[in-house]
């Protein structure tokens, strides 16, 4: 297993496809911040519109883009009204079997033509965390040929509504973010944080021990060990790439594989605890509600195990 796929299972990510909306303009689609947890994205199947952010550049959208805002901020699609377009008709929605369709095109070629969905994930994920405001990729793009293929999947299913459409445009939502995240990753010239620590062979051989083994007693000097590096030269590596420290990094694991363990198990803290390196519960304790605001039992409970 790559420290990646360690990450998107930590953050116990799965997709869910709301819309295929058949739109008209002109239109400005408002959508507020989605909840704690949730990330957003809009596929362009045919034509397209701009996605507007307070604060910042408005951003076109062209058929072929994916467009992912990871925190769910709030955002503004503008949609304008096409030359050969009919007029726009009062707003519906059916579900079809597989998805809710919008549309206020009546007979008419739709202007626009998306697939808007969400990706949820566990509480304050490393991988979100890490990751920039917005993710832009295109499935046109010759350097993701994997992700055509899946798209038009989703499109025909999300189409035909034929007996299991619904679970299998789930999945397909679910592998959605994985490809997308591999394009977006593709395309950058350079990394920061996290991801630029795994991009580096040495530095991310340290990342993975840590997520393998969250456990042991780490040290600088047992993680440079990792990197195949001495102290010195793991530090300023790891600096260059990462405004956060080593064990600072790894106790952020730390608590999101025990997050993970107090909502997916019945273990007892104290067990949580020392399955992520803790041999106080109390220290554990401390440490977690300083990043999750509550206390380990209080987390449990609030989502959904006691």
């Amino acid at each position: 297993m790559d420290a990646l796929d360690k990450l998107i299972q930590l953050a116990n990510l799965s997709g869910a496809l709301d819309l295929r909306c058949l739109l008209s303009g002109p239109l400005e689609l408002d959508h507020a911040p989605a909840p704690a947890g949730e990330a957003v994205y809009h596929v362009v199947l045919d034509g397209k519109c701009t996605v507007l952010r307070k604060g910042q550049t408005p951003l076109e959208l062209n058929a072929g883009d994916i467009f992912c805002l990871p925190r769910g901020d709030a955002h503004v699609l503008s949609i304008k009204a096409r030359e050969d377009c009919a007029g726009k008709a009062d707003l519906e929605k059916h579900h079809n079997g597989a998805v809710t369709v919008e549309s206020n095109c009546g007979d008419s070629a739709p202007g626009i033509d998306l697939l808007c969905g969400r990706f949820l994930y566990a509480p304050r994920a490393l991988l979100i965390d890490v990751l920039p405001d917005v993710v832009h990729v295109s499935f046109s793009n010759a350097s993701a040929p994997y992700l055509a293929p899946l798209v038009q999947t989703m499109r025909r299913e999300a189409e035909d509504a034929q007996l299991g459409a619904p679970s299998i445009v789930t999945a397909l939502s679910t592998a959605l973010f994985t490809m997308v995240l591999r394009a977006w990753l593709a395309d950058q010239p350079s990394l920061a944080g996290v991801l630029g620590l795994l991009a580096n062979r040495r530095l991310g051989a340290s990342i993975i021990a840590m997520l393998e083994r969250p456990a042991e007693p780490w040290t600088l000097e047992m993680l440079a060990k990792e990197a195949a590096m001495s102290r010195a030269t793991f530090m300023r590596a790891f600096s260059a790439h990462s405004e956060s420290s080593p064990l600072a990094l790894l106790s952020h694991v730390r608590m999101q594989l025990a997050s993970t363990m107090l909502t997916h198990t019945k273990k007892s803290v104290a067990d949580v605890a020392a399955e992520v390196g803790y041999q106080s519960e109390a220290a554990f304790s401390k440490r977690f509600k300083e990043l999750y605001g509550v206390a380990p039992g209080r987390f449990r409970q609030a989502n959904g195990l006691v």
